[in-house]
């Protein structure tokens, strides 16, 4: 397992490497897409992992509905 990984809401894995830039260029962009309701990302939310431990979280929008 690779230190960095993305994961997307209903997506899954987006990003798996050892590269931080990276990780965080796919994590924003990803946000972005849930923000922006575009595609299988719209609303939702979007996990950046080091090592297996959660790093940043951004929990959509679907999250917050009832």
């Amino acid at each position: 397992m690779k230190p960095f990984q993305v994961v997307v809401g209903n997506v899954g894995h987006v990003y798996d490497g050892s590269n931080w830039m990276s990780a965080c260029a796919v994590y924003s962009k990803y946000i972005n897409m849930s923000k922006s309701n575009i595609g299988r990302a719209a609303g939702e939310p979007v996990t950046l992992f080091h090592n297996g431990e959660i790093k940043r979280e951004y929990f959509g929008t679907l999250e917050q509905q009832d």
